[in-house]
């Protein structure tokens, strides 16, 4: 594939991570200023023509740099896109392992070709992707799949929820819109959309539950673990690698975890529909 880019995308890149979003074959079209508006509220940066420059070599010194190439699905691409599958039942999104690669596939809207040995990943999306409701939603998801896939060998992992004063809360992938909150483990710091901030001192990771009222029930560690393990945004076929679960029994052990009444939680969503 070329190392050319209409432009490049770093996130976080005041922490330094070597993980960037990259775009190629797009016009100046709607859905392209769409997931520029994604990326940014995503916490990503544009690099400059004179940084974009640099990629290629960066790409090929540094061992766990990664870069996800978004594209205009070709029509042979697009039609795997839209195609019915068995895999479909299970929900929008697939992983199919292919010999010495894997492919992810969002239904109507994406379909990535990775490999954890490659560098470079390629992701086809229809014009629908990044655009209403449903194209914000996916373009969040697929987003975030990458981030959890690239950021894990640098001690990140990352959960579906949103950041509060006292940790995270995690959520169903549905209800928290996509959004992610990553944890790095190594930094002892937290990203999400509202930016990077330290792990607090007493930090606390929260379970929603809708019969709970007026009180807080303590998770065991075994329970938080459990908990985090399904809920992680990391997805793979084969379940979590062995960096990913050390970073979840080590995640456990230093949070403290919390059974939390719904009733009194706001998501986003509903925070700002409260204030409009």
């Amino acid at each position: 594939m070329e190392n050319q880019y209409d432009m490049v995308f770093q996130y976080h890149d005041q922490k330094g991570y070597p993980v960037f979003v990259g775009f190629q074959g797009y016009g100046e079209d709607e859905s392209l200023t769409s997931l520029m508006k994604i990326l940014e509220q995503m916490k990503f940066s544009e690099l400059s023509p004179k940084e974009t420059e640099g990629l290629s070599t960066r790409l090929e010194t540094e061992t766990q740099a990664r870069i996800l190439v978004l594209r205009p699905a070709s029509s042979k691409v697009a039609s795997q896109i839209e195609s019915a599958s068995q895999s479909d039942r299970y929900g929008y999104e697939s992983v199919l392992p292919k010999s010495g690669y894997k492919v992810y596939r969002f239904k109507g809207m994406a379909l990535m070709v990775y490999s954890y040995a490659a560098h470079t990943w390629e992701c086809g999306v229809t014009d629908a992707f990044g655009m209403g409701d449903n194209g914000i939603f996916a373009a969040r998801t697929v987003i975030n799949r990458f981030l959890s896939w690239a950021l894990a060998p640098h001690g990140v992992v990352g959960f579906w929820g949103v950041p509060v004063k006292e940790g995270l809360v995690i959520l169903k992938q549905a209800e928290s819109q996509a959004e992610a909150v990553y944890v790095d483990m190594n930094d002892k710091s937290l990203l999400s959309m509202d930016g990077r901030k330290p792990i607090p001192l007493r930090f606390r990771i929260m379970r929603l539950d809708n019969k709970l009222k007026g009180r807080n029930i303590r998770m065991t560690s075994d329970e938080l673990l459990s908990y985090l393990s399904v809920n992680s945004s990391f997805l793979d076929p084969s379940g979590h690698s062995r960096p990913m679960r050390q970073l979840l029994q080590a995640l456990s052990r230093s949070a403290e975890g919390l059974i939390h009444p719904r009733e009194s939680f706001q998501t986003r969503e509903e925070s700002l529909k409260e204030a409009s």
